[in-house]
C-alpha cells in the first residue's frame, strides 16, 4: 500500500499520458497555417487600400494647393492697382492702365491647359507666364460689378472664386 501512495505505478501512468499531449497534429497545424494566411492577406489588402486612399488624398490636396497659390497671385496682381479699365470676356481678362504711364497691360486667359498671364507694352507681349496648369477650361462670368473665374480640372471639378 505504501507504494500505491508514494505513486510509484501512478507516477509512470502520468508521464506516459504527458509524453502523449506533446507537439500540435498536423491538422492543427493546417487550421493555423490557413487562419494566420487569410489573417495576412486581408491585412496587406487592407494596407493597399490605405495607400491608393492616401496617393488619392495626395493629389487632391496639390491640386487645391496650385489653384490656392493661383487665387494668391491674381489678388497680388490686382492689389497693384491703378487699372483704368478691367475689360472682361468669357475667356480672358484684361487689366488696363492709362496710355500715357507707359505700364505694362495684363491678360489672364487659358491656353493649352494652363492659365497665363500675358504682359503686354504698347500690344506688344513682353512676358507670358504661366500660373495654373492642369486645367481643362477657364470660364469668366460678370454679373454687374463682380467677376466670377470658374476653372474647371481635368477630373471636373470646379474652383469658383469672385474678384
Amino acid at each position: 500500500m505504501n507504494l500505491l501512495k508514494a505513486g510509484g505505478w501512478m507516477r509512470d501512468k502520468q508521464y506516459i499520458a504527458l509524453k502523449k499531449k506533446r507537439g500540435f497534429t498536423i491538422i492543427e497545424s493546417l487550421i493555423y497555417i490557413f487562419l494566420t494566411t487569410i489573417i495576412l492577406v486581408e491585412g496587406i489588402n487592407l494596407f493597399v487600400l490605405m495607400y491608393k486612399s492616401y496617393i488619392e488624398t495626395l493629389n487632391l490636396t496639390i491640386k487645391y494647393n496650385n489653384c490656392q497659390n493661383f487665387y494668391i497671385n491674381l489678388d497680388d496682381i490686382i492689389c497693384e492697382g491703378g487699372f483704368d479699365q478691367i475689360i472682361v470676356d468669357d475667356k480672358y481678362i484684361l487689366f488696363s492702365k492709362d496710355i500715357k504711364s507707359n505700364d505694362l497691360e495684363k491678360i489672364i486667359k487659358s491656353y493649352e491647359g494652363k492659365i497665363v498671364v500675358k504682359y503686354m507694352r504698347a500690344n506688344v507681349t513682353q512676358t507670358i507666364n504661366t500660373m495654373l496648369e492642369d486645367i481643362d477650361e477657364l470660364e469668366i462670368k460678370k454679373k454687374g460689378k463682380l467677376i466670377y473665374l470658374i476653372i474647371y480640372d481635368k477630373d471636373g471639378k470646379a474652383f469658383i472664386r469672385c474678384i
